[in-house]
This record gives C-alpha cells, structure tokens and sequence, in this order.
C-alpha cells in the first residue's frame, strides 16, 4: 500500500471578510454607546417681579476710558465706590456689582474700582460693555 503524502495547507486568513467584520463592529459601538450630556448653567428665574427700593438694586458703575467713574449719572471718585458698596450690603447682602466699561478703558482703572467693591464687601462683580444696555448684555449668549 502506498502512502500519500499529505500536502502542507499554508495557514492564511482570509481577508474578503474582513471588512464586514469591521463595519458590525462599529454599527455594534454605535448603538451601545452612551453619550454624554453637557450640563449648562444652573440659574433661577425669579417668579414674581417685585418693586425694588434704590438701597436694594445692585449697583452699576460705569468706568470711562479717562478714569472717571460715573454713578446714578454724577461723577464720582474712586474711594466713594466703597462707601456706596458698604451702605448697599447692608442693605442687601446678596447685592452684585456691575462694572460697564468702555472699550479703550485702560486696565488699572478697572482694577481700582474693583478693588473699592471688594474692600467695601462686594464681592459679585460683573463686567459689561458700555455700549450695551444690561438688559441687552444679560441675553446675549
């Protein structure tokens, strides 16, 4: 009886499927992942809109390029902000600040009327341009 020789089969892997495989993957990825969502920022919308006294408002404060500050429409010196500043959280210790700068304001004039607001308690400062209204600032994304 004769022996046959048995041929040696190369061990190769067929790559035609290959790509089918690889695109089940990524369906498979696809439908199972869970993505993520960003929070946004909390805030609350008031319910009611009540009549709010003067001490009660939150101060606005225009800083000009010149330095000069401008309050409630009358010029007014830097050291005043922080008497302003402490007579307001007295009254009102959730009061913020809002400084409205023009735009070729120099930094230190900034810098000086924020430093009165935190020397005189207040620590909620917020910055808006001069040419927008607050209310305009306030929905503008």
């Amino acid at each position: 009886m004769k022996v046959k020789k048995k041929t040696k089969v190369n061990p190769d892997i067929s790559s035609a499927s290959m790509s089918d495989i690889a695109f089940l993957l990524i369906i498979f990825f696809m439908l199972t992942t869970v993505f993520s969502q960003e929070q946004g920022l909390n805030y609350r919308i008031p319910e009611t809109v009540k009549p709010v006294t003067e001490e009660m408002r939150n101060i606005e404060i225009l800083v000009q390029e010149n330095g000069t500050l401008v309050f409630q429409g009358k010029t007014i010196p830097y050291e005043q902000i922080r008497d302003i500043a402490i007579a307001r959280k007295a009254a009102n210790p959730e009061i913020f600040a809002v400084l409205k700068v023009e735009e070729k304001t120099p930094y230190g004039y900034i810098v000086n009327a924020m430093d009165e607001l935190l020397v005189g308690g207040i620590e909620n400062i917020a910055f808006v341009s001069a040419e927008l209204d607050l209310e305009d600032a306030v929905r503008t994304p």
